[in-house]
Formats: C-alpha cells, structure tokens, sequence
C-alpha cells in the first residue's frame, strides 16, 4: 500500500467546506469519559477543531469512527472505575450503573452529531480483500483499514493521533510527532 502523507494539524490551512473525518482518538480528546480525562497535549486538538469550524470546513463522522469512540468510552469507563466492582465488562454493561455511564456516554455522541456530518462507508467500494489481507498479516488494524479506505474513495483527510496511519495514499492531520515523521 501507499505511504500516506502527513501535514501538522495546528499549522493546517482548513479551507471552507473541505470534509476532515475526525478519528475516535481525537473524539476521545475532544469529549473524554469523566474517568479517563484528556491527556494535556489534546488541548492542541480542541484547538484545530476550533480552527476547522472558524474556516467552515466540515468535521465528519461515520459509524465505524463513533462506535469505536462509544466503545473505547465505555471501556475506559469500566476499566478506570468499575472493574474493581465487575468482574467482567459485559457484567458491568448489565447492570445499573452501567446505565448512567452509558446515558453519559450517549449524551456525549449526540454532541458529536451535532458537530459533525455524517456521511457512510462505502464498504462496497473498498478493497476488501487488500485489507483483509494485511489485517491477517498483522500489519493493518481492520478498522484503521477501512477508515483509510473510506478518505481515499471519498477524497477526506483524516485528522488523528494514531501513529499506525502511515499507510492507505491519503493526507493526515495530527500533531503527533511520530507520525509526522513517518509520513513526511
């Protein structure tokens, strides 16, 4: 696969009505579980954000991109506050407790629904076989695959933290080092 390129999101040029898919881990930065807060350097990531709607580019949102933030909320949730209380996480999604964490947890991504558009993926137009194939070999996430999959069919760029988006042939914003390095 292609090597994708990465720009620095805080010095990005947003222009009006260029469509960014936001990554869960950004979401994540964004809008964290109460348990789990946003770690210090997300504050730059609130900052793009705002620099994105200030320039009427449009934030975008897709399934596979919210139910990974849903899930990694609840989990973080779980793992951060209740494990001590569950033992597993599907006795904890049973219970009341669960309950409010997830009423939060909701509330959170209708927010984002609010802030983004949403848009699908076009997994029938994917290359499925390619993705499952490095998925198998280990060196793709499936997930990150489709995601990769879906702005280089639409022609998004993807806003992100995650060092493992290196490869797909697309643009990427983050401030993360690491990543910027290995998509020069």
């Amino acid at each position: 696969m292609k090597k994708n390129k990465a720009h620095s999101a805080t010095s990005y040029a947003f222009q009006p009505g260029e469509r960014i898919l936001v990554d869960a881990n950004i979401w994540l930065y964004l809008q964290p579980p109460p348990a789990q807060p946003a770690p210090g350097f997300a504050a730059r990531y609130a900052n793009v954000f705002a620099k994105l709607l200030t320039a009427k580019a449009e934030p975008v949102i897709e399934a596979l991109v919210l139910s990974e933030y849903l899930n990694r909320y609840l989990r973080l949730e779980y793992e951060a506050a209740w494990r001590s209380a569950y033992r597993r996480f599907k006795d904890f999604r049973l219970s009341s407790d669960f309950a409010r964490v997830a009423q939060d947890a909701v509330a959170d991504a209708r927010n984002i629904l609010t802030l983004a558009s949403t848009r699908d993926t076009p997994l029938h137009l994917t290359d499925l076989p390619a993705i499952l194939a490095e998925t198998e070999a280990g060196t793709l996430d499936f997930n990150d695959g489709v995601i990769v999959e879906t702005c280089r069919l639409r022609g998004w760029k993807l806003l992100t933290h995650d060092g493992d988006m290196t490869i797909g042939g697309i643009e990427v914003l983050t401030t993360n080092g690491k990543l910027l390095a290995a998509c020069p």
